[in-house]
Formats: C-alpha cells, structure tokens, sequence
C-alpha cells in the first residue's frame, strides 16, 4: 500500500505542473511541482493583435514548489497563487528552490525573486500602486499616472503570511518579514522586521 501511495502521490504532484506548462506557455522542469491549479494572468491574443503589444515574461528556477489546494499548507489557503504579468515587457522571475502558498505576486515593472525563498499564504506583492493617487486622474483613467518600480527579494528570504511588499522595495538577503507586515520601505539583509509599517525589530547574526 505504502508503494501505491508514494506513486499515487508522484503521479498526481507531476500532473499540473505538465498540464500548466503546456497551456500557459511556462518553462517548467521536473523538479517543479504545482499542487492544484495557479492563474496566470496577462494580455489575451486578440488584445496583442490589436495593439500590438508583448505579453510581460514569467520565468522560474529549478525546484519551485506552489502551494494553491487549501490542506497545501498548515494555515489553509485563501487563493491559488496569482501571477500578473499583464503590463507589456514586464516580469517576474523567480529563482532556484522557491516555494509559494496561495500568494499574488503582480508585475507591471519587474519583480526578481532569489534563490532558497519562502513566501507564505497570502501574500501580496505588486510593483504598483494599481491606481492613481489623484482623484481627478482615477476618475478618467489617467492610468499613466499609477506610480510603479521595481521589486528584488534577495536570496534565502523569508516572508511571513499575509504580508504585502509593496513597489520598489529590496528585502535584503537573508531577512525575515513577520506575518500581517506591510513592507513599504528596504530592509536590511539579516534582519527580521514587523508591523505596518514594518520596521526593524532585530538583526540576525
């Protein structure tokens, strides 16, 4: 029986992640693995082909692991994993042995994720302000004016659950995001910080 389930397991673990790469067009090797389904977001083909615009890229190292069916992590999910590469030419690039749990992680500019990452449930994090600040430029859809920069996670982070990283912060190599942070400004590597917004609550050796 034990034989049987650890098959069963490999098999139905291997599935999505070969079902996905095949009809959203992402680079997965065999070491990936996608428990359940993610949603992938970006321009439709009939939309390029009228304004002839590029779809953004979404590239992923070996070793990923996306987490998005609720008994998928001890805390449950509120969502599959979103990836949002709808703005031309923008991307998101993820490193060697990520995981992530039912997360969204939007690109409009960049966002760069390093290497031994571990994003829990429910994050968010977007390289935009989705809207503009003026009321005025929100009411026409002044959409040029929505202020965005880049994200870059360095490697061996740690981001707790809930969290919101927010446009063109860099969360140092090595540091810890406590869970329900929102993280507005850099943080230091090695360091562990909390709160809205998160700031510095100690430094890691």
């Amino acid at each position: 029986m034990l034989v049987l389930r650890i098959i069963y397991n490999y098999f139905f673990s291997l599935i999505p992640s070969l079902f996905y790469q095949l009809i959203s067009g992402i680079k997965l090797n065999t070491s990936n693995r996608l428990v359940g389904r993610i949603i992938i977001i970006k321009k439709n083909l009939l939309i390029r082909l009228l304004t002839r615009s590029k779809n953004g890229e979404l590239i992923i190292g070996n070793n990923f692991k996306s987490n998005n069916k609720i008994k998928s992590n001890s805390i449950g999910l509120i969502q599959p994993c979103i990836f949002n590469i709808y703005a031309p030419n923008s991307k998101i690039i993820i490193g060697d042995n990520v995981g992530i749990s039912g997360s969204t992680i939007c690109a409009t500019t960049s966002v760069t994720i390093g290497n031994n990452v571990l994003i829990g449930s429910g994050c968010l994090i977007s390289d935009t302000d989705s809207h503009p600040i003026d009321w005025e430029d929100r009411l026409y859809d002044r959409n040029e004016k929505t202020r965005k920069a880049p994200i870059v996670i360095e490697d061996n982070v740690f981001i707790g659950a809930r969290s919101i990283i927010l446009k063109g912060v860099t969360v140092g190599e090595g540091a810890v995001i406590g869970a329900g942070s929102v993280v507005s400004k850099d943080v230091p590597p090695y360091s562990i910080v909390c709160g809205n917004p998160a700031r510095v609550v100690k430094t890691l050796n």
